[in-house]
């Protein structure tokens, strides 16, 4: 008895899937651009509300199985998306309209001279940071907000104090007598990131010249507020060099500031922040002996004069307290 019953289950269960199956039917079609009735390849062919999808191939045909009254929805990145219910055509044949605003799906880039391109038509490396990244990182230098949202970039601070400064490098160092830093431009000008020399005011050098080694001096383009960056645009590897010359042979950083927009006619921004440090450790130093060398007392930093017989040692590096 119970074989019998398990055979009307088995059976029961085969007819209601072959109807199940009876009600799905195959709709094909080709998808075409409504502009110039090319076929569009890689559109997308859903059933609403399910998992069950397609895309067009190269000459813009699909084929999908749904059954009566389901929605098919037929989408396009920059074109208006269409939903169409199955009926009893098998076959489905659409011209997608663009969308007004496809040319604003592209990200656009600022090259040589404040001009704006697509990303796409730029034949160099070239990524884009929004000004908005920027100033959630909260950095005391923005040069370092770069580090791990450019790639190819290395950011290597002095220390983390507040006006510390920063090296900037772009794919490697190129040149072991000149400089690595990349070139800075603001709004189409450019700007020099290099370090005040301690000789002589009036003569720039890198922070790495000797008389420049017992102070930590600021690169200049820290100065830039990090609130009125719009965008940072990275243009990597010598095509720079094309746009801006020799200066920008390992690479360039375009700045885009922020300006008024048209039809705002009032705007505040607000940001601040504070921090506080506290030393915790000072360095062990020993006040056995004064300056000089080999027993001899001297004005100097050597302290390998004679034995220290100052009652008050303690005031010898009172500077550290």
């Amino acid at each position: 008895m119970r074989k019998i019953q398990r055979l009307l289950a088995a059976c029961l269960c085969i007819i209601i899937s072959m109807s199940a199956m009876a009600q799905d039917q195959t709709i094909t079609g080709i998808i075409r651009d409504a502009a110039d009735n090319s076929p569009l390849p890689g559109v997308s062919i859903r059933i609403k509300g399910s998992r069950i999808g397609t895309t067009t191939g190269l000459t813009g045909n699909f084929s999908i199985k749904a059954s009566k009254g389901q929605i098919l929805v037929f989408s396009f990145l920059g074109y208006r998306p269409v939903e169409v219910t199955v009926g009893d055509n098998s076959s489905i044949n659409l011209n997608l309209i663009e969308t007004a605003d496809k040319q604003q799906l592209s990200e656009v880039v600022v090259t040589a001279m404040d001009i704006k391109r697509n990303a796409r038509e730029v034949g160099y490396s070239v990524q884009k940071v929004s000004g908005q990244e920027i100033q959630e990182t909260q950095r005391e230098n923005f040069v370092n907000s770069l580090q791990g949202r450019i790639a190819g970039i290395t950011v290597t601070p002095t220390n983390g104090i507040a006006g510390a400064s920063s090296s900037i490098v772009i794919r490697g160092f190129n040149s072991l007598a000149l400089s690595n830093e990349p070139l800075f431009v603001v709004d189409g000008i450019i700007m020099d990131n290099q370090t005040i020399n301690e000789d002589n005011a009036s003569n720039l050098g890198l922070a790495s010249n000797r008389t420049n080694r017992d102070g930590d001096y600021t690169n200049r383009i820290a100065d830039i507020n990090p609130n009125d960056i719009e965008s940072i645009t990275v243009l990597k590897g010598p095509e720079a060099t094309a746009l801006y010359g020799s200066q920008a042979s390992s690479g360039a950083i375009i700045i885009t500031t922020k300006k008024a927009t048209a039809g705002k006619k009032f705007g505040i921004a607000y940001d601040n922040s504070f921090r506080f440090s506290e030393i915790t450790r000072l360095p062990s130093v020993t006040d056995n002996f004064v300056g000089g060398n080999n027993g001899i007392a001297a004005n100097s930093f050597t302290y390998f004069g004679p034995k220290n017989t100052n009652p008050n040692r303690a005031e010898i590096y009172k500077n550290i307290n």
